[in-house]
């Protein structure tokens, strides 16, 4: 097996962006997730409520920019985030988990305002903010992501729920952060721990997937591919698909690396499926 896709998605629910090679930090992919939008109460922005934000796209500007961001939706100018946020510090919240975050700028905030039609702010994680998960059996640092630092799916999975659809799907339709070649689907149900290139990454859970699923790409919600996958896929209340995974001690270096064209080897599985945990 390789790696044959490698994903970011820099703004939580906004667009991704497809890399061929990317820095691994202990919260995942570099800048994945590291900004997000919330409401005036500090509730996380998604879109489940604003299918809109499908059409965020995002570019990675130069290192030594000094800006990090390029961010352009359709009917507004083009707007450059900084990479040192001018805002004050402000709580947040992602889902039931406290964090904090630091206003990026007040054109930011107004920018995604206008497009979304709704009082927003966007706010970037600073590098000493200390979320994690909670209540669950592993532990590792968060960026602004539901609940694990990386996400993982198979093409063959992919291909097989294709079958299915009368509409195909893409593997960018579940934001994963790796996308792995393989001959069998659902194989990664099973994994624990795999080795891309020179990194051991542990798989933890199975992703329990939300309605984000059926958002298109012109930004419209939809009833598929979430309700087929609720027929097949549904494990107690969880309608389950990729594999959510962690790069946490004693499997973490700094300044590693991963790259598309990896191998892609599993070197601990178990006989049944990985749980979704609440």
């Amino acid at each position: 097996m390789t790696l044959t896709e490698l994903w970011t998605y820099p703004i939580k629910s906004a667009g991704g962006i497809q890399l061929t090679r990317s820095e691994v930090e202990l919260r995942g992919l570099k800048y994945d997730r590291r900004w997000m939008l919330v409401g005036p109460d500090g509730a996380l922005i998604t879109q489940r409520q604003h299918p809109r934000m499908r059409l965020i796209m995002l570019s990675l500007l130069a290192e030594d920019d000094r800006d990090a961001l390029l961010v352009e939706a359709p009917g507004m100018p083009p707007l450059r985030v900084p990479r040192q946020p001018e805002g004050e510090r402000l709580s947040a919240r992602v889902w039931n988990d406290a964090t904090s975050g630091q206003a990026v700028s007040a054109e930011a905030s107004a920018w995604f305002s206008a497009l979304l039609g709704t009082p927003c702010t966007l706010l970037h994680m600073p590098d000493d903010d200390a979320r994690a998960q909670q209540g669950k059996p592993f532990t590792s640092l968060l960026s602004y992501a539901d609940g694990n630092p990386f996400h993982l799916v198979t093409q063959a999975s992919v291909d097989e729920l294709n079958t299915r659809l009368a509409r195909p799907v893409t593997s960018l339709t579940f934001r994963p952060n790796l996308v792995v070649s393989g001959e069998v689907p659902y194989d990664e149900d099973f994994w624990r721990l795999i080795r891309v290139g020179p990194l051991q990454i542990q798989v933890v859970e199975s992703c329990a997937r939300c309605s984000v699923l059926n958002v298109t790409g012109a930004g419209d919600m939809t009833a598929e591919p979430l309700r087929t996958l609720a027929r097949y896929r549904r494990q107690g209340q969880a309608v389950q698909f990729g594999q959510n995974m962690l790069q946490g001690l004693p499997y973490y270096q700094p300044g590693r690396f991963l790259e598309v064209g990896m191998p892609v080897v599993v070197e601990q599985r178990d006989t049944i499926p990985n749980p979704s945990y609440e």
